[in-house]
């Protein structure tokens, strides 16, 4: 494996990480806000999880 392509997948695997515990936070977003029965904010957090979700498959492949 050379130089470019190791630091390239550490990269990915720093970016993998991080969108995973976005994602874990808008989880926990989207429950608070089903509790609270805030349809704006639940809408919102749905939104930005389906992005996160899009982003972190991309970088999977």
């Amino acid at each position: 494996m050379t130089y470019s392509q190791m630091s390239h997948n550490s990269g990915s695997v720093s970016d993998i990480l991080y969108l995973e515990g976005q994602i874990a936070a808008v989880k926990k977003e989207i429950e608070r806000a089903k509790a609270a029965g805030l349809s704006k904010e639940l809408d919102e957090a749905n939104n930005k999880l389906a992005e996160l979700e899009a982003e972190l498959d991309k970088l999977e492949d």
